[in-house]
């Protein structure tokens, strides 16, 4: 069975995921340390309860997520449920990695780019800067009708689209930042494109496509981001040849 260290694969993955570069809400790489000797790698979207019980059940020495156990904002006190995930991680040895922002952003395995790639979109470039970085992306594809493009994404992130369609009844050209990056739909429309694509919606949503004209397509802020976590998995099997499992998580939102 190959083993790596903690240290190899922490440091592949703040290389390959330009941590440095970014200003974050949380803080990316490793969260939590575990075991030194690394065998088996769980992936999933967040460090939520079940994730990581989840992760212990299948034997992983090291859990990779986008959305780890700490935030800006945070309380300090360890109590309640954030407790119960560190003693879980530490009685263990389970090593917590996130990659929040970076993983949104890489250009062939973020949860941006790649989608964009994977449903054949051509002339992509980034969208939507956060800190002086590109987090999103904007693409366009063969011209079709609005309801073929959204049964695109329906069999594409496996998730009903909860739509406001503001815009044009034949589109080729789209904005994506997963997530919660729905008042972008602004900035989407300010670029001509004829959709916007993220995760989740609030009311302002709405009025915003039916005034500016663009259509908005929400699809869930967690199904938006199995993308990168999913090609991460694939991209650390590869390179480090170690057993790579992804937790999947069924919430909807």
């Amino acid at each position: 069975m190959e083993t790596i260290t903690l240290q190899e694969l922490y440091e592949y993955l703040n290389t390959l995921l330009e941590v440095a570069d970014f200003t974050d809400y949380s803080p990316n790489g490793l969260q939590v340390e575990g075991k030194i000797d690394i065998r088996k790698v769980a992936f999933a979207v967040s460090a939520n309860l079940a994730t990581i019980q989840a992760a212990v059940g299948l034997g992983a020495d090291a859990l990779i997520v986008h959305h780890g156990l700490f935030w800006k904002g945070d309380e300090y006190p360890i109590i309640g449920v954030k407790k119960k995930k560190l003693e879980i991680l530490l009685k263990n040895q389970l090593s917590l990695l996130a990659y929040h922002l970076p993983l949104d952003a890489h250009p062939e395995i973020g949860n941006n780019g790649k989608a964009a790639a994977d449903l054949g979109w051509k002339d992509i470039e980034p969208f939507g800067y956060l800190s002086g970085k590109p987090i999103g992306v904007v693409g366009s594809f063969p011209k079709m009708s609005r309801a073929d493009f959204e049964k695109k994404l329906e069999e594409y992130y496996k998730h009903p689209v909860t739509a406001a369609r503001g815009g044009k009844d034949f589109v080729e050209s789209a904005c994506l930042i997963s997530g919660g990056a729905y008042k972008s739909v602004k900035e989407a429309a300010k670029a001509g494109a004829d959709c916007f694509i993220t995760g989740n919606f609030d009311l302002p949503a709405w009025d915003d496509a039916m005034e500016l004209g663009i259509n908005f397509y929400a699809i869930g802020h967690t199904a938006t981001e199995k993308i990168g976590p999913r090609a991460l998995k694939d991209a650390v099997k590869n390179r480090f040849g170690i057993e790579c499992v992804f937790i999947d998580d069924d919430n909807p939102f």
